[in-house]
């Protein structure tokens, strides 16, 4: 049933039912995946859903409903499910729907620049990759991870308050994975790009990264405890701060859960460091130019010269707090409610290059990898305590790779002890909440080693 007539059904037969006001979400999503392993087309796997959830307001309660049959004789049943969520809805806070917004009826796209590549063209890049990464060194024994994603994901919102916008966005990613062996070591490495065009560039930073870590960290050892000068790579205060981001969402905030509660104005990092949440980033993870309850979405600060400037909103959080809606009312999934949620997040780069701040730091330790990010991080009080792999530098110079070593602190009064911000930004993986950080300078933290 084509959408505009589907829409208008639910909306007549939702009026019938006494719903006092309705809103439609309908999210479309296709995607192709496929990875190489020794020169051979190894996965292909494509895939494509379409989804539809509501939300109404009946009897004063807010109630949702979802389907993936969007097709007429569904709707009753829909509007059913609606109806019982609402009469089983005990929540005091009614979320309210937004209005006709100034970009209503328009729509924004950022151009897929991937449509300019056939299939054959993304498997020939894929296959020429994996072979320039096994000719990087004779120590590679594998690449056991070349793989390439690309979705393609459209969104269209529509209220009986006069609301109807819809977006359309589309992500390539890369993934590399290496294991070199020398003797009895064996090392690993492994990097990730999100693109929306195919580049040699993109080559050459993904085999740097994943094939010269794991060529790199051959020979590793562990070093004396102590506290010691720190240098968190590029990845590294990437992954970390993905993890700590939701220190920064106002709905973690109100459930106490921030230890950033009360601080809005105050400085809470050095006067060089900047956050920013940007949902129209060229190569983000995200591209909306509205959130799913229609809000009109924008880049900000978070943290601006050290001071904390503000949460990310969603319509219920925001008036909680007697503030407007950031644009970040989201869903997590066509069956959800809508929450809380960051886009593309980013640390502002410094003037330093990486080589820079390690002739600066004389003697210290390059951090390079982190594991256990789930049980080795606590967003609530900010202590971290992370088993790691990195680079030994004295006198201005990497000397050897490290390994079998923990790093711990605390992200708060880590905020305030760093001393130079990079200018080599790299994300996270997209799998998480996505964040961008140049490599960081930070005065001290601890180091368990042997």
């Amino acid at each position: 049933m084509e959408r505009d007539k589907l829409v208008d059904t639910l909306f007549r037969k939702a009026k019938e039912c006494n719903i006092e006001e309705i809103e439609v979400y309908i999210s479309k999503g296709s995607s192709i995946d496929f990875s190489i392993y020794e020169g051979q087309l190894e996965k292909y796997v494509v895939a494509e859903e379409e989804n539809l959830s509501l939300r109404g307001i009946y009897k004063g309660r807010m109630g949702y409903s979802y389907t993936e049959k969007l097709r007429e004789d569904s709707l009753g049943e829909l509007i059913n499910n609606l109806i019982q969520y609402a009469e089983n809805n005990d929540n005091e806070e009614l979320e309210e729907m937004s209005s006709s917004i100034l970009e209503c009826k328009k729509t924004v796209h950022r151009e897929n620049l991937l449509n300019r590549y056939t299939e054959e063209e993304k498997i020939e890049y894929l296959l020429d990759l994996e072979k320039r990464a096994y000719d990087y060194d004779k120590r590679v024994k594998t690449i056991d991870d070349c793989s390439y994603q690309e979705k393609i994901q459209e969104v269209y919102i529509r209220n009986t308050k006069g609301l109807e916008v819809e977006d359309r966005h589309t992500i390539g990613i890369i993934s590399l994975s290496a294991v070199a062996e020398e003797g009895n070591n064996m090392q690993t490495g492994y990097s990730n790009y999100v693109f929306n065009e195919l580049s040699k560039k993109y080559k050459d930073k993904l085999i740097e990264d994943s094939v010269g870590d794991a060529i790199g960290m051959l020979g590793a050892k562990a070093i004396k405890s102590g506290n010691y000068k720190i240098i968190l790579r590029n990845n590294v205060a990437a992954d970390m701060f993905s993890y700590f981001s939701p220190i920064f969402l106002g709905s973690t905030v109100q459930k106490n859960l921030s230890l950033m509660k009360g601080k809005l104005g105050s400085k809470v990092a050095v006067d060089f460091f900047n956050i920013v949440e940007d949902p129209l980033m060229e190569n983000g993870k995200y591209f909306r130019t509205f959130d799913d309850e229609g809000t009109v979405t924008y880049s900000k600060h978070i943290i601006e010269n050290g001071i904390l400037k503000t949460f990310l909103h969603n319509n219920k959080t925001a008036e909680k707090d007697g503030a407007k809606s950031t644009g970040n009312g989201f869903r997590t999934s066509h069956k959800s409610s809508i929450g809380v949620m960051s886009t593309n997040m980013y640390i502002e780069e410094g003037d330093k290059s990486l080589e820079d701040m390690v002739k600066s730091m004389e003697n210290g330790v390059i951090i390079t990898d982190i594991h256990g990010l789930h049980a080795g991080i606590n967003p609530t009080s900010g202590d971290f305590s992370l088993s790691s792999n990195g680079l030994l530098v004295e006198n201005g110079k990497v000397i050897r790779p490290l390994t079998q070593i923990t790093m711990a602190g605390n992200l708060y009064t880590m905020l305030k002890d760093i001393k130079y911000i990079g200018n080599d930004t790299k994300f996270s993986h997209p799998s998480s909440s996505y964040f961008g950080s140049p490599s960081i300078y930070i005065g001290s933290l601890t180091i368990s080693g042997k």
